[in-house]
């Protein structure tokens, strides 16, 4: 099994089971790629899961670019390419949005079955500061996780 501590550079196919969980109130995450886990070191993957009617505040990553797949599910995506000027769209299985590096975003689950999606940052770092923040918990690889509740 993987941690955040192991390094696996020439790991060609990580399993979800295989890494530890990251979990918050409002979403549960597997970091698939970065540099501790396949030696990647221009982008990482982060698989994510909202329960419905949950999803990511407004927040931006300055120093990264991201795409998001769109696994499972269906999606309320806002993204400001101008600052304070939104735009929102629907977002389902399939789809693949681009946010450019610094633009505001959010990810809401309007739906009724969790949504799935994929998360590539690059460079990577958005992943660790999931991992570092005081909002999530993380999980040993095997065990099932558990969702902090919210305060």
């Amino acid at each position: 099994m993987l941690t955040k501590n192991t390094t696996r550079a020439r790991t060609v196919a990580v399993s979800p089971g295989d890494v530890d969980t990251i979990a918050s109130s409002w979403v549960v995450g597997k970091v698939l790629a970065e540099p501790a886990i396949n030696g990647m070191q221009n982008l990482s993957a982060v698989s994510i899961v909202f329960a419905p009617g949950e999803g990511h505040a407004r927040h931006n990553h300055p120093a990264a670019e991201q795409l998001i797949f769109v696994h499972v599910g269906e999606a309320e995506m806002m993204i400001e390419f101008d600052e304070g000027k939104p735009q929102y769209r629907t977002i389902r299985r399939g789809d693949l949005v681009s946010i450019p590096r610094g633009a505001y975003h959010s990810t809401i689950n309007r739906g009724w079955e969790p949504v799935h999606i994929l998360a590539i940052y690059s460079p990577p770092g958005p992943e660790e500061a999931m991992r570092s923040s005081e909002e999530f918990t993380t999980t040993p690889a095997g065990e099932v996780p558990r969702r902090p509740r919210q305060a």
